[in-house]
């Protein structure tokens, strides 16, 4: 069975040559470029920096992040490209200096006027390897990896009377994986949607997808045939539903049949949003080769006069396809909320808490984390922030008993030029 080699060239060249013919196959256009580099330093206290149970080590850790934003638009031809370096120092040697790169890229470009159309993109960042949890956003390094995910998309538009569209093409798609155990994956697929708009408030697609996919661990080829609705029954409320199904046949292994769907309901009060959604998706799983995420949520989010406010409820289940074994299951409640609370002052509070069922008595069910904040944008595009957050992760909910605790104070100054 074919292997990726652990070691291999970064696929976001992929994705700039790809960006060299995007130029190179539209035609010449003038257009708008923005060129914005930009710096954002901060200093970080966390009591628990090795994000342990006990034997806690708190550290001091500098970061600075240089990069830059590029924006070209045209008539048949538009891209964003970005750049970060993201550079760590701890000032007590708790770990060494670290150095992580993000970048991005999207391009469209217009070859043949409103027909042929070739559409790029990459992605180079860090991703969580749980993927019940992205502790991206609350951690620096643990249980994470380098993601670089690159598209090309060569695509026909059809345009079929003057309500229907009709788009058939061909879509790479290439994930690698760097410093972990994630599996890195490669797809080919042809695909066809369509789409038919029978009135402007109600309208119905469908769609066919074929996928010749290869991972680190298997090969498998797949087909997704599927079909949907959204209908606006009130301004800015819609009802909308899709169903499908996904055949997958793996190399060495047995055929699995799976359906997938995406329905729900929302209503726009006036400045109250209430949403009723459940969904199947076949989601990015780091350490798997095909995952599927059954989730059924309610949201609410309002709108206040300086701000904002919401929250969610939720529970998604998670099924290794491969196997047809559930994996793991996720309650989870989430709210936010932002408010002006000053000319040029704002704050923010965001709170989350999860149960996921556990694989082994030593993993943590339970996570806790919320973080309160406020920024102050200055003259010369310069924004100052202090935020704090808490992370709480524990066995059991009624003990703290070898509970994982850390607390983060945050200072940053970020400048666009």
């Amino acid at each position: 069975m074919k292997k990726f080699p652990t070691k291999k060239s970064n696929p976001f060249r992929l994705g700039l040559l790809a960006a060299t013919l995007l130029a190179g196959a539209a035609p010449a256009a003038a257009g708008d470029l923005t060129f914005t580099p930009l710096l954002t330093l901060s200093e970080e206290y966390n009591d628990n920096v090795l994000e342990t149970a006990h034997d806690k080590k708190s550290d001091f850790v500098t970061r600075a992040q240089p990069g830059a934003a590029l924006r070209y638009g045209s008539r048949f031809l538009t891209g964003d490209l970005s750049y970060n370096f993201d550079y760590h120092y701890y000032a007590r040697g708790t770990r060494d200096e670290e150095k992580n790169h993000y970048a991005s890229l999207h391009g469209t470009a217009e070859i043949v006027d409103n027909f042929f159309f070739l559409e790029v993109s990459d992605t180079l960042s860090r991703v969580s390897l749980d993927v019940t949890r992205d502790v991206t956003g609350e951690s620096l390094f643990a249980n994470q990896s380098d993601q670089n995910t690159a598209i090309v998309s060569p695509y026909l538009l059809w345009h079929l009377g003057e309500k229907g569209t009709l788009k058939t093409g061909y879509r790479f798609r290439d994930t690698t994986y760097w410093g972990s155990p994630a599996i890195s994956k490669r797809e080919n697929q042809g695909f066809a949607e369509a789409g038919l708009e029978l009135s402007p408030k109600f309208s119905l697609s469908a769609g066919y997808v074929f996928a010749a996919v290869s991972t680190d661990i298997i090969d498998y080829d797949q087909h997704d045939l599927s079909t949907g609705f959204k209908y606006e029954y009130a301004d800015k409320s819609f009802l909308f539903g899709g169903i499908g199904n996904r055949w997958q046949r793996f190399s060495g292994s047995r055929d699995v049949s799976n359906l997938f769907w995406n329905g729900g309901i929302s209503r726009d009060f006036g400045q109250l949003v209430a949403t009723l959604q459940t969904k199947v998706v076949f989601t990015e799983d780091p350490l798997a080769v095909s995952t599927k995420e059954k989730t059924y949520e309610g949201s609410l989010e309002k709108t206040l006069d300086h701000g904002a406010a919401g929250g969610a409820i939720g529970y998604t289940k998670y099924t290794d396809t491969t196997s047809m074994a559930t994996d793991r299951k996720k309650a989870y409640l989430s709210g936010f909320s932002r408010y002006e609370l000053a000319p040029r002052l704002s704050g923010s509070l965001v709170l989350l808490l999860d149960r996921v069922s556990r694989r082994a008595t030593t993993d943590y069910a339970y996570h806790l984390s919320g973080t309160a904040g406020v920024s102050y944008a200055f003259n010369y595009d310069i924004t100052a922030s202090l935020s704090y957050s808490y992370i709480d992760y524990r066995r059991d909910w009624e003990s703290a008993a070898d509970a994982r605790t850390t607390n983060r104070l945050i200072l940053s100054l970020k400048k666009l030029f």
